[in-house]
């Protein structure tokens, strides 16, 4: 930890279940929602699909103090969830993703503890944050280490299926293994369509 604690200036927002009048930091209004009950809160535990986290109610801002770690490991690299495939910065974005929408958007409730590194795939970004390849499906060597020496899969490496052929292997896969898993991963490249 640093020597000297910083203050911060940060968002505070209203709860968005009706009738609550709760105000919390913004990074505390989902474990606020998650862990009251009834009200409209819903069952301790669970977020009711009727409530929406995204662009919450800004009341003001509340001064926190915050020890940041003088050093942090962090990855300089984009990582894929596997679930929306939406890029984070490192591993550490990802699984912070998960845990914010686990449960929701197609993501499993427990998503952010049952996953390796090696799930998020590296991607390469270009200025407009669009991918424009993958680089690696191994973790990065080190928060230091440089994407450009990282191992790059071959075009010829992926496997190229029709819908249908995709459809037929996630059906048979699916009735004999039963795992949902297997199965979002073989449709995943048509989740969007």
């Amino acid at each position: 930890m640093s020597d000297e604690p910083s203050r911060n200036a940060e968002r505070v927002v209203k709860c968005p279940v009706e009738g609550c009048d709760a105000e919390k930091l913004a990074r505390g209004m989902y474990l606020h929602v998650l862990r009251s009950v009834g009200d409209g809160h819903g069952e301790q535990g669970e977020i009711p699909d009727e409530v929406s986290l995204d662009d919450l109610e800004e009341v003001g801002t509340r001064e926190v103090e915050v020890n940041y770690p003088a050093e942090r490991e962090v990855e300089s690299v984009a990582r894929l969830c596997p679930y929306c495939g939406v890029p984070f910065r490192g591993k550490h974005g990802v699984l912070i993703h998960l845990g914010q929408v686990a449960g929701r958007k197609n993501h499993p409730p427990n998503a952010s503890k049952v996953h390796e590194p090696e799930d998020f795939p590296v991607v390469e970004l270009d200025d407009n944050e669009n991918i424009v390849g993958v680089v690696s499906s191994r973790p990065a060597e080190s928060p230091d280490s440089d994407v450009d020496e990282q191992e790059a899969d071959e075009p010829e490496a992926f496997a190229v299926f029709s819908k249908d052929e995709v459809d037929y292997l996630s059906a048979v896969i699916h009735s004999e293994t039963n795992d949902e898993r297997a199965k979002t991963l073989l449709q995943r490249p048509y989740l969007r369509e």
